[in-house]
């Protein structure tokens, strides 16, 4: 059962590259959602790595190990909501991104 599982977010997220450069439709959105609610938790390591960048050198490391975690595992648990809320939403005619950035492993827009 977790293996079909497995296999069939694999398949669901290489159908979401192709959708991913038109504009933003109900199959997006429901790739989007998939993406986010399973690979939510890359948020905690995610956020480990950007607060130790943003700190610099030693007191980067501290707050990283800290801070990062706390911060990690906040936007954990917003874009697992966000990506249930999409599935589940995915028919619904609002197909904007709800978070930032879209995927997970996209660029980030510099502000």
């Amino acid at each position: 059962m977790v293996r079909k599982l497995f296999s069939l977010i694999i398949v669901l997220q290489m159908l979401s590259f192709s959708v991913y450069a038109q504009e933003n439709n109900a199959l997006s959105k429901l790739s989007r959602g998939i993406s986010n609610f399973a690979l939510g938790w890359v948020e905690i390591p995610r956020q480990m790595v950007k607060v130790k960048e943003e700190h610099g050198d030693v007191a980067g490391d501290v707050a990283g190990v800290f801070w990062g975690p706390v911060k990690g595992f906040a936007y954990f648990i917003g874009r697992t909501v966000v990506g249930a809320y999409e599935m589940a939403t995915f028919l619904v005619p609002t197909y904007k991104p709800l978070v930032k950035p879209e995927y997970i492993f996209s660029e980030e827009e510099e502000e």
